[in-house]
């Protein structure tokens, strides 16, 4: 049976990489707790660590499919 959250992956290439297969060193692409499939764009060193910037993911970075429009994650981090 697939999970309704599965729907958002266009094609292997990105379900693998969100899966963590091969496991890289820090996750770059990653699904939010509210769902909203998120990438590492960014990072910089602050006196408290290493601090990320990221961005919802639009489309695919592999394929180009269409995955979230503006709506549909403005309507799951409201939540």
């Amino acid at each position: 049976m697939n999970d309704a959250r599965d729907e958002i992956f266009c094609c292997d290439s990105l379900k693998e990489v969100v899966a963590g297969l091969p496991a890289p060193a820090a996750p770059t692409v990653y699904r939010a707790d509210n769902g909203v499939l998120m990438m590492v764009v960014g990072l910089v060193q602050t006196e408290e660590g290493l601090g990320y910037l990221d961005q919802a993911i639009m489309h695919c970075p592999f394929c180009g499919t269409k995955l979230q429009d503006a709506k549909a994650i403005a309507e799951k981090v409201s939540h």
